[in-house]
């Protein structure tokens, strides 16, 4: 339930946040107003400002700060008597300050917890993300095509040859030749495409509402961008790619995987560098190439 509320949230406009922050701050500010009894609401008042800082930003925050002060200074007036006028600025001042430090602390927060979720999500070495990443994307993928009824592209790339470029040119030629390849891979597909390193020297790239023809020229167009890579010292590596469309959607992801992993082994086992086509076939669960 947690998390369903928390991905509601992420998906609103600034200005619905803001909205929805303003109106739980008047009915805090409301309650506090009308209890004239010694009760201290103040902690209260930083639930819509911890949802305005955290959903939409630093600056949404000091929006609510600055309004749930006028709100709890307007409360504290109604029910106590100042000797001092001064006092009531200072409490102003106070309570602002209050709010603005723990604005600051849920920023900093905020900014270490998506550091983190990134680094939870990217390949270290390449930049692109990870097997787990690749996976859990691919499962939710798979949701959505089959709920709007389009097509994907699935494909598994491995490096033919890559043991020799480590074992001749040494483990730093070899991350390298990763990196330029993840670069290519990156440069060369659309911003909705998803490439991942699923380690060693295996890649797989997810193609959203794509066909196989869509696939043969978006791939087509990457596996020559590829070759220009292998060039000079490196020109013995190949690229063995297994590519699998599904117009009708497999029961599992496992499925699918297996039959993209199957069909790049077949290329590097008759031949290797060159991409390979293949629809799926759901009910025999085999790739009708």
């Amino acid at each position: 339930m947690q998390k369903r509320i928390i991905g509601y949230l992420e998906r609103q406009s600034d200005l619905m946040i803001v909205g929805l922050s303003l109106i739980l701050a008047l009915i805090i500010g409301w309650i506090d107003y009308w209890v004239t009894v010694d009760v201290n609401l103040s902690i209260f008042y930083l639930f819509p400002i911890t949802l305005a800082t955290w959903f939409s930003g630093k600056y949404s925050g000091l929006v609510l700060a600055v309004f749930n002060t006028i709100l709890w200074a307007n409360a504290d007036l109604y029910v106590k008597q100042y000797s001092n006028s001064l006092f009531i600025y200072w409490n102003i001042g106070v309570r602002l300050a209050f709010f603005s430090i723990v604005i600051y602390l849920l920023v900093s927060l905020k900014k270490a917890y998506e550091r983190e979720k990134k680094l939870a999500r990217i390949d270290g070495l390449t930049g692109v993300y990870n097997r787990s990443f690749f996976i859990e994307t691919l499962e939710n993928e798979i949701q959505r095509a089959q709920r709007y009824h389009y097509s994907i592209t699935l494909a598994y790339l491995d490096i033919d040859y890559f043991k020799k470029v480590n074992d001749k040119f040494g483990h730093n030629i070899g991350d390298r030749l990763l990196q330029d390849i993840s670069n290519s891979l990156q440069k060369s597909l659309r911003p909705t495409d998803l490439v991942a390193r699923l380690g060693g020297d295996e890649f797989a790239i997810l193609l959203p509402h794509t066909n196989l023809e869509e696939a043969k020229a978006a791939l087509d167009r990457v596996y020559e961008q590829l070759l220009r890579l292998n060039r000079d010292q490196l020109s013995f590596v190949g690229f063995s790619m297994g590519v699998v469309t599904c117009l009708t959607l497999p029961p599992s992801i496992d499925i699918l995987i297996e039959q993209a992993d199957r069909l790049m082994y077949s290329v590097k086992h008759t031949g290797k560098n060159r991409p390979e086509y293949a629809l799926f076939d759901p009910v025999s669960q085999k790739i009708d190439l």
